[in-house]
């Protein structure tokens, strides 16, 4: 399993060519397919996170840069390698606990 992390926008929020709703479609989707299994921000609103099932770290980037958001370069990612046991009912989590796990 693998544990992405969105990072604050790269590009001023007035530059944004793709909506929200993309970006919730494309969630959607993912969340359908089994593919994203958890998705929000952390308790101090700093970052947005989803949990990505994926077999290989070449696999959850591909995932990851398919977002719109990032696709379009609005925000930037880091991907941390997580067991299930730590993720499923571990959470929510602060930005702080989530970068003391990379």
């Amino acid at each position: 399993m693998w544990y992405l992390i969105l990072r604050k926008p790269v590009k001023p929020r007035e530059q944004w060519t793709v909506s929200l709703d993309d970006h919730l479609a494309w969630m959607k989707r993912r969340h359908e397919t089994g593919r994203i299994l958890f998705s929000g921000p952390t308790p101090d609103r700093k970052l947005g996170i989803y949990v990505i099932r994926a077999g290989s770290r070449e696999e959850a980037e591909s995932i990851a840069k398919s977002d719109p958001y990032t696709a379009a370069g609005f925000c930037a990612f880091d991907l941390m390698e997580w067991e299930v046991h730590q993720i499923m009912g571990a959470g929510p989590f602060t930005a702080a606990e989530l970068r003391t796990h990379k």
